[in-house]
């Protein structure tokens, strides 16, 4: 389970754990897809193992679990997880439900480690609940929050959690991580270009290569002169079978496009301005429940008048 980048945090973190402490809160903050929550993993098998070494000995009897509970979450058949380990993930939100879980585990005697994935989208009762075990954490426990966002997230919490912050991953070092994956030179070039510092969009390239293609497609649209609206109704009769995420990432993918084809001087500033502006909205719009197709179509038609 090799992490690409990110040396002098895990350095950091390994000296947090150093000193002993009855318990940690920490908050990983940082782009999404940059390999926090595979970090607080590893920081979980750390403080588990028995024989207390690096991110974990991978020798004893926790870090063989530790190692079942992370290839499970990463889609690898697996069995005997780690008892003390808890991840919690949002689907919408975080609910309060969830959060007491969370509360009963910590309240175990035993050591015990709970990572809550995405922490910004713990709704209201969640955050206030997870509050007062932040204010008197239990002994022997280790509790971490990742966020893209922590200006989401309530300041009393931010601040009963020692802030770690990741950095955005470096060009080579995503080169190397689709390296590893065996990905096409080609795709590993465009993938690298469109980063910008997270592995969301290679992930996506790599695994959804139709995503790119539709990217591409509504780039073409909104940039070639003139209406084209066969093509849009066409390509939002796409967009309409998408999920939400992955229509996320195709915006995303439009977006780094049309910015450095802005840096090159082959698209108009004011395109730019007025995509970011109108993504935004179309994304809303979406997670409120409105008809992809309309919203695509909406956004298309505003750009181009």
């Amino acid at each position: 389970m090799k992490i690409i980048g990110h040396e002098e945090t895990k350095k950091l973190i390994r000296q947090y754990l150093d000193r002993n402490y009855s318990s940690y809160s920490f908050l990983f903050e940082g782009k999404d897809c940059i390999g926090k929550k595979m970090v607080a993993l590893l920081t979980a098998r750390a403080y588990l193992c028995e024989k207390d070494y690096g991110f974990g000995c991978g020798e004893c009897s926790s870090c063989k679990m530790a190692d079942n509970t992370i290839q499970g979450i990463y889609g690898e058949e697996t069995q005997n997880p780690h008892p003390d380990i808890m991840v919690v993930s949002p689907e919408r939100e975080i609910k309060i439900d969830q959060i007491r879980q969370v509360i009963n585990f910590l309240k175990l005697k035993k050591k015990k480690a709970v990572i809550i994935e995405k922490a910004e989208k713990m709704n209201v009762e969640a955050s206030n609940a997870l509050l007062k075990t932040l204010e008197e954490p239990p002994e022997n426990s280790l509790l971490i929050l990742t966020t893209s966002n922590q200006n989401r997230l309530l300041p009393t919490i931010v601040s009963r959690c020692k802030k770690i912050r990741f950095r955005p991953l470096k060009a080579e070092e995503i080169t190397q991580i689709l390296t590893l994956k065996n990905a096409e030179e080609k795709l590993i070039k465009t993938a690298t270009a469109l980063a910008d510092g997270s592995m969301c969009i290679p992930s996506a390239i790599l695994e959804k290569p139709p995503l790119f293609k539709y990217a591409k497609d509504l780039y073409t649209l909104l940039t070639v002169e003139g209406l084209h609206p066969e093509g849009i109704i066409s390509l939002s009769d796409i967009f309409d079978r998408l999920e939400n995420d992955e229509i996320n990432i195709v915006l995303d993918i439009v977006e780094k496009i049309i910015y450095k084809k802005m840096l090159k001087g082959d698209v108009n500033p004011d395109l730019y301005d007025r995509f970011i502006k109108e993504n935004q909205e179309l994304k809303k719009a979406i997670e409120k429940g409105v008809k992809k197709k309309l919203a695509v179509e909406g956004m298309y038609f505003n750009l181009k008048s």
